[in-house]
């Protein structure tokens, strides 16, 4: 039963981990993207957050889904302008 559970959180960290990647290099320039725990941070400038948020989320998503189109685990995602001021925390489920 232990070996089934880390296997599961070796999974996850691996995904998580594989699109923590993804993201830097599609998001070269636009902010910083690092793992903490399960969830990947995303940090960008509080102008990109006040107007590009949309379009940054449209873009994550599209990447992730051309990527890994299979995924087992769900990904928790949270965008932080540079001050953390600002934050908004979305979630891309596994495939069906």
């Amino acid at each position: 039963m232990n070996e089934v559970i880390s296997l599961a959180g070796l999974t996850v960290q691996t995904l998580s981990a594989n699109v923590m990647q993804l993201l830097s290099s599609e998001l070269n320039g636009v902010g910083i993207v690092a793992l903490l725990g399960n969830q990947l941070l995303i940090k960008i400038s509080r102008t990109d957050f006040e107007q590009r948020l949309g379009n940054l989320l449209q873009q994550i998503q599209s990447v992730i889904d051309q990527r890994f189109p299979v995924r087992e685990e769900h990904l928790s995602i949270v965008i932080q302008d540079t001050e953390a001021k600002y934050e908004n925390v979305f979630k891309i489920w596994k495939s069906a």
